[in-house]
């Protein structure tokens, strides 16, 4: 993958952080019913441990909250 190319990814990457810390309070809508999968996407582009960034990140998964 090109520079240009990751810029957009950690873009990509930013805005689902920004959206997270917006709407974790929320019921699940559309725009966010796929969101780790996303990140998880995001974080294979660029060569990110996936679990260690949701760990960085605080991002917690719904059964992750009912201590599932």
């Amino acid at each position: 993958m090109n520079s240009v190319d990751r810029v957009k990814v950690v873009s990509e990457l930013y805005e689902l952080l920004n959206e997270y810390a917006c709407k974790r309070d929320l019921p699940v809508d559309e725009s966010t019913a796929n969101f780790f999968e996303k990140v998880k996407r995001c974080c294979d582009l660029l060569d990110l441990d996936y679990d260690e960034c949701k760990k960085e990140f605080g991002l917690k998964e719904s059964h992750e909250f009912l201590g599932k």
